[in-house]
């Protein structure tokens, strides 16, 4: 039986999970910029600035969506937790495409990961509760549009990099199963909070040990 709304307790694990690691991505933001400001990489600094921001972004608004009673602002913020998933998406791919693969592709692939985002977010904005599938569904494809050009990635970062780049992607993917799943079975949302804590943590540790640095 499908239920409409999460219990209090549920919404206290979802707030708070998201809410620490919200705490934890504005360090990191700091942490990114000070990088950024002194790597002679190009286009490091923007990189570093757009993917922390994405990761600050996406968990401050899922915190204030589960936190938040049923109201309008709770509304509000459901939408904003959906429009950072494809912010963090592309923010995640920005230092990957313009620092490490570079040059025409990267900054094509840059610029269809963004363009795929602002389609994505117009859609939560303007069709808000229509076309989850077709949302959940964009992700999945925005995550993974790398293997298109999997060779330039391949030629780009060393293997460590890539088998962390790859066991986030699994873990953002398998999340997305809890989450479909998320209206049948208590806290399985909270495992899909879970799952995205657990892919944007290995996706930091790439980003800073082998992109950015």
């Amino acid at each position: 039986m499908k239920r409409i709304h999460q219990t209090d307790t549920e919404e206290w694990f979802n707030s708070i999970s998201h809410g620490v690691t919200a705490l934890a991505a504005i360090l990191g933001l700091v942490f990114l910029i000070i990088l950024g400001v002194s790597s002679l990489k190009d286009f490091t600094l923007f990189s570093s600035i757009v993917y922390g921001l994405s990761l600050v972004s996406l968990y401050t608004f899922s915190t204030f969506y589960h936190g938040l009673r049923h109201g309008k602002a709770k509304n509000v913020f459901h939408i904003l937790d959906h429009c950072g998933i494809y912010l963090l998406i592309a923010g995640s791919y920005t230092p990957v495409l313009l620092i490490s693969i570079g040059g025409t592709t990267g900054w094509v692939l840059f610029a269809i990961q963004w363009a795929f985002a602002g389609v994505g977010i117009v859609i939560k904005v303007f069709y808000t509760g229509k076309y989850d599938l077709i949302s959940t569904l964009m992700y999945a494809v925005m995550g993974w549009m790398i293997v298109i050009r999997w060779q330039d990635l391949v030629d780009a970062i060393p293997s460590p990099a890539l088998m962390l780049l790859l066991a986030g992607g699994i873990s953002y993917t398998a999340g997305i199963v809890f989450y479909l799943l998320d209206t049948r079975m208590k806290y399985l949302h909270f495992v899909w909070h879970l799952f995205v804590m657990t892919g944007s943590v290995l996706h930091f540790i790439l980003i800073v040990k082998y992109v950015i640095v």
